[in-house]
């Protein structure tokens, strides 16, 4: 499957990178500095050619990779996800787009919840997109540090939201292949918030007790 990462030089964008490249999957890195994904990329095909494993992963601008991926990834901070995806709107046509964007802001020592008006980042980015797009969300409570590490299982859960029953399908398929990830489906696109609202809590308990990578496992 071709899947586009945009911002795909970030923490998270690394791990699924490297895991999807893993399997076989041809990966586009967006940027908005075509030098600054082409020089990523490399370094994710050095990193997996230093283990024995072939992969396809090129660099490129935002709107390229957009436009030439089946799967788009918007592995973009909150406060430049929206803008980011309204200057490249017309690299959109019918892509599954999945959203880990949380919103949120840091109140003396810890982070907060912070939704926009439409009540999380998922129906913000949402407004942004044409309607033709599927957008699901999901990966928002990822441990970036155990995510990079590709022969780490990982044995946590991913919740996935949206309105679309095949492009969730297509989500879970893509999530069950990282080891030992289990994909659960929590509904509609607007009960995004509750799964981005629980981000800023792994983060201020992952601060507290380092070196503690905590996620979300549901028994």
């Amino acid at each position: 499957m071709k899947i586009a990462l945009l911002g795909g030089t970030g923490d998270i964008a690394e791990g699924l990178v490297l895991r999807w490249s893993k399997v076989g999957h041809k990966i586009f890195i967006g940027s908005r500095s075509d030098e600054k994904a082409k020089g990523i990329a490399s370094e994710y095909r050095d990193t997996l050619s230093k283990l024995g494993l072939n992969s396809s992963i090129e660099g490129m601008i935002n709107a390229e990779a957009a436009l030439a991926a089946e799967v788009v990834i918007i592995s973009l901070p909150f406060e430049h996800a929206t803008s980011t995806i309204r200057q490249i709107q017309s690299s959109f046509t019918n892509q599954i787009v999945i959203s880990p964007v949380v919103p949120m802001v840091k109140k003396g020592k810890v982070f907060v919840y912070s939704p926009p008006s439409q009540g999380s980042a998922a129906l913000e980015i949402k407004e942004a997109l044409p309607n033709t797009v599927k957008l699901v969300s999901a990966y928002h409570n990822l441990p970036a540090k155990e995510l990079r590490k590709i022969d780490h299982v990982l044995e946590y859960d991913v919740v996935i939201c949206g309105d679309d029953e095949e492009a969730k399908a297509v989500v879970k398929r893509l999530t069950e292949e990282m080891p030992n990830l289990r994909a659960l489906d929590a509904g509609s696109l607007e009960a995004s918030m509750m799964i981005e609202a629980i981000t800023p809590l792994l983060i201020n308990l992952n601060m507290r007790y380092k070196p503690q990578e905590f996620s979300v496992k549901f028994v």
